[in-house]
């Protein structure tokens, strides 16, 4: 079998290469968002329509401070080499408000079981925290990277309509500035 198809790969190959048909390289993260170049988080905030800026946090890792669907977030990288704070791995989209609305431990796990990507942890001072965790490694599709950002929105636009008043804002508990 292999032989017969051998001559039509050799035919073809030149083509597809000449046409620009020549698929990207996987380890290339310019073509995707990766946490390992932490300006691809914020231009791909950016260029959705949220506001993003990219800084860094105590410790010297890159921090994006942003606004997403009008939520107050900041994106944390995670799995950073110590000392250069460089090859982060990973991200952590976070937003912390206090409520309006009572809303408990019982009423985070019902909202865990929703949203598998999410975490949710109510604070000794009542504050809700709302954690979403992405690993990107080299890089993920930005079509991806977009749903992530999506999913994130939908999932506070929902637990804000529980522990938000109609029109208002959320308090921010924590120094998500």
């Amino acid at each position: 079998m292999k032989s017969v198809f051998a001559p039509i790969v050799r035919c073809m190959l030149p083509l597809a290469l000449c046409a620009g048909f020549a698929a990207p390289a996987l380890a290339d993260a310019s073509a995707g968002i990766a946490a390992a170049e932490p300006a691809t988080v914020a231009a791909a905030l950016n260029a959705a329509g949220h506001s993003a800026v990219l800084t860094h946090d105590d410790s010297g890792d890159p921090l994006v401070q942003a606004s997403i669907g009008g939520w107050a977030t900041q994106i944390v990288f995670y799995d950073c080499n110590e000392i250069s704070h460089a090859g982060c791995q990973s991200l952590q989209f976070s937003a912390s408000f206090v409520p309006e609305k009572p809303f408990d431990a019982a009423a985070a796990a019902a909202f865990v079981r929703d949203n598998r990507f999410g975490a949710v942890t109510v604070g000794a001072d009542h504050s809700v925290n709302v954690t979403w965790d992405v690993i990107t490694g080299r890089g993920i599709d930005p079509s991806v990277f977009a749903l992530v950002v999506k999913s994130y929105r939908l999932a506070l636009d929902t637990i804000g309509s529980q522990v938000f008043n109609p029109g208002h804002l959320p308090h921010l508990a924590s120094a998500t500035r």
